[in-house]
């Protein structure tokens, strides 16, 4: 019969155990995440955002912001109106807080966007664009619903 381990030889085997899982799974979701997006120029790229009772409307422009968050960022900035949002390290990406004065969260709602109708499966911030893309941002309950 083997001998048995200490209480203390145990744990330690226990946390090197923990510490290569933590890092086999860190790995994992780095290697899982899409590349950031190269800054290039898109044309004809329009953007609508349907909040709470009110729309906005950045239409057909040339921009080198060709992802769904850099639209929706120049927007903010051309056209001032508040654009709060999260950077996030694990996964890497934005996380829109709220746009225009609608928080997530208010009535069960929150910021969701689609590109050319379809429902933006990554981080805003990951999602290209290319030229005549449609980006929509709506402040909806039902997360990949209704088409953009």
């Amino acid at each position: 019969m083997a001998p048995r381990l200490s209480e203390r030889a145990q744990a330690a085997i226990f946390l090197a155990a923990l510490g290569v899982a933590i890092a086999g799974l860190y790995g994992w979701v780095q290697a899982s995440q899409p590349p950031p997006v190269r800054a290039t120029g898109v044309s004809g790229v329009s953007l609508v955002v349907d909040g709470a009772g009110w729309t906005i409307r950045y239409g057909r422009v040339t921009t080198t912001n060709n992802t769904a968050f850099g639209i929706l960022l120049e927007a903010a900035r051309d056209m001032g109106f508040s654009l709060h949002w999260i950077n996030y390290t694990l996964p890497a990406g934005v996380f829109i807080i709220s746009i225009n004065g609608s928080a997530n969260g208010q009535g069960g709602e929150f910021w969701q966007y689609w590109v050319n109708g379809t429902y933006g499966g990554v981080a805003a911030d990951r999602a290209s664009l290319s030229d005549g893309a449609a980006v929509t941002w709506r402040f909806v309950a039902d997360q990949g619903g209704a088409s953009g």
